[in-house]
């Protein structure tokens, strides 16, 4: 087999997750704290007036600053991680430097720690100045991010990926999701773009992403075959379509060109989409054959069908106004985080070269996070049967952020754990991902480990041309 140059250009960024995926844990940490903080600590953010005369809380500036730090802040560092450790090996091109991986998760950072001191100052001036500060960062990050999409689109008719346009799909998105986060804090008191806002970020945009992850893991990871490539091409499309569909009714009824709120239950139509054409009829007749793969992300997956019915009932049914929030929850931090967490785990593993059957199951983070969505749904059926009918509804509050909280620190205890003292059997080019030649250079690394590498250790790049 003829062999490459050792260390081809593309294979460089490989082993780069580490640090996003530490801005990750860290920062899940701020995000419990700030909602706790919110709902049982000090709510005067929701109460108090601002300059104008208006409240903040109808000014939507506090659920802003929630739902950005978790769908623009850590969540999104774990799939920028995910794609700057990857991409290059199965687009066999790397056209960014280490720089953009430093700056990205800088950002991330500090644009999350910047909304967390605004939130715990208690003062409403000063949140809303730190506030505009971090969306500024971290929509800038992504909007960095987003021409590496277009670069690997070029290169996709010899990508090695297997799910087609869900791969580099999402990244399309990126600056356009940085723009909007930015002008969704500028116009905090327009409530059609803070619902448009929402429904690109967690309806169409996390929708894709959590499928992509969950679709990539079956059928590409563990080699499922869950549809031939003709069928992903158009399961994405179709997807698409819907997605639009349902941004273009929820703004028609929010703008009052149509008014019936029940369009809001679109939401669950390209998640209904997804969830059948990924066959889970395929998907668990393997789990029932007993076939490897992440307990956590079939976890994701199951609670995709959740989702779509509280979503029917909630956008459909509902006489009290929601906002779509119990469905969105479950998207964005039942379906979404669980799926990115296992890919994340798994990706670890592969750079661990760990064997398959070997592999931990989480099931600390794996219960924790049930217990978390369980609560959610107990207040949306309160919710849906007129407010106030089931028992201890404050109590299931607090256990359902402390049982969240307990899974992001359960996360970060494994980040320090496994990927920061872990690194005994850490290889930088992981198992699975890449071409044979790589792997066999792999191979030839194992039997010299002076040579090997640790996580945060970065090898000499190419110069970019």
């Amino acid at each position: 087999m003829e062999q490459r140059e050792t260390g081809p250009s593309y294979t460089w960024a490989a082993g780069s997750y580490v640090d996003l995926f530490l801005a990750a844990a860290v920062t899940q940490i701020l995000f419990a704290v700030s909602l706790y903080w919110l709902l049982f600590v000090d709510s005067s953010l929701v109460s108090d007036i601002s300059p104008g005369g208006s409240a903040l809380s109808s000014s939507n500036l506090p659920m802003l600053a929630i739902g950005i730090m978790a769908g623009v802040g850590w969540m999104m560092a774990i799939v920028q991680g995910i794609g700057f450790d990857i991409t290059p090996l199965n687009f066999k091109t790397a056209p960014f430097d280490q720089s953009l991986i430093s700056m990205v998760a800088a950002l991330n950072i500090a644009g999350q720690a910047l909304m967390f001191i605004g939130i715990v100052s208690g003062d409403a001036e000063l949140f809303r100045q730190l506030g505009l500060m971090g969306v500024t960062l971290l929509g800038t990050s992504l909007i960095m991010v987003g021409p590496l999409t277009f670069r690997f689109f070029r290169t996709r008719s010899s990508s090695l990926d297997k799910i087609g346009p869900w791969s580099y799909g999402p990244g399309f998105g990126l600056p356009v999701i940085g723009m909007m986060t930015i002008l969704a804090w500028l116009f905090a008191d327009s409530d059609v773009f803070f619902e448009l806002y929402w429904t690109v970020l967690i309806d169409s945009f996390w929708g894709m992403m959590a499928f992509a992850v969950i679709f990539g893991h079956f059928h590409g990871r563990c080699n499922w075959e869950l549809m031939d490539p003709e069928r992903t091409h158009l399961a994405f499309k179709v997807f698409i379509a819907l997605c639009i569909l349902h941004i273009a009714l929820v703004f028609a009824n929010e703008t009052g060109q149509i008014s019936e709120d029940r369009v809001n239950a679109s939401f669950s139509l390209p998640l209904v989409w997804i969830f059948l054409i990924a066959r889970p009829d395929r998907i668990w007749k393997k789990v029932r054959d007993g076939e490897p793969h992440s307990t956590q992300m079939l976890s994701a997956h199951s609670l995709l069908l959740v989702t779509i019915v509280v979503g029917i009932y909630e956008g459909a049914f509902m006489e009290n106004d929601t906002g779509m929030f119990y469905s969105r929850f479950l998207l964005m931090l039942g379906v979404a985080t669980q799926a990115i967490w296992a890919a994340g785990d798994w990706l670890h593993d592969d750079h661990r070269h760990k064997p398959v059957k070997e592999r931990k199951k989480p099931w600390p983070n794996i219960v924790s996070m049930f217990i978390a969505m369980a609560g959610i749904v107990y207040l949306f059926v309160d919710s849906a049967s007129g407010g106030g009918e089931l028992p201890r509804i404050e109590l299931v509050k607090r256990l359902t952020v402390v049982f969240l909280a307990f899974g992001f620190l359960d996360y970060l205890l494994w980040m320090v754990k496994d990927a920061v003292f872990g690194y005994s059997d850490w290889q930088r080019i992981p198992m699975f991902y890449g071409d044979s030649d790589l792997e066999v250079d792999e191979e030839d690394r194992e039997r010299r480990p002076t040579e090997a590498l640790r996580p945060g250790d970065r090898p000499a790049q190419p110069v970019q041309q």
